[in-house]
């Protein structure tokens, strides 16, 4: 090996992390996007839920604890790389598509979009923005958490 080879490699090795780093922050950017939506959408089903005559049980509080999670992700992703975090938030995401189609969907019963206090609200246009942000989300994870993609960057973000 002559010094052009270890010159190169340490070029790879530079945009690597360039490019990991990048990854990092576009999906805390997004981890970020998402919680802001599902706060927006907490407040919006809020309202509606507390109408007069609106359903007995609310369901605001799930959209809530989905907006800490995310921002939590968030604060995460930009101040470590460690793809065994990464790796857990791959299963986060992966849950909470689970979850979507249990339970906002319906598969086992009554779905979000069947809910008649809150039937007023675009929900299959939120339902499609909060999922396409989310598989976004669980495609830069994979990245991440892929071990052919270089080490995670060492240094302070």
């Amino acid at each position: 090996m002559n010094a052009t080879d270890s010159h190169a490699d340490g070029d790879v090795h530079t945009q690597s992390a360039h490019t990991r780093r990048t990854v990092r922050y576009v999906a805390a950017a997004m981890s970020a996007v998402v919680a802001i939506l599902y706060v927006v959408l907490m407040l919006l089903v809020r309202n509606a839920e507390l109408e007069p005559g609106a359903a007995d049980t609310t369901t605001y509080s799930g959209y809530l604890a989905l907006a800490v999670a995310y921002g939590i992700g968030a604060v995460i992703l930009v101040a470590v790389d460690n793809r065994t975090l990464h790796l857990l938030g791959i299963g986060v995401q992966v849950v909470v598509l689970l979850l979507f189609i249990v339970f906002g969907i319906g598969l086992l019963g009554e779905g979000a979009f069947e809910n008649e206090a809150i039937s007023d609200l675009p929900l299959g246009l939120w339902a499609a923005l909060i999922t396409a942000a989310q598989v976004a989300l669980l495609a830069m994870l994979g990245y991440l958490a892929d071990w052919r993609v270089g080490p995670p960057d060492t240094r302070a973000p």
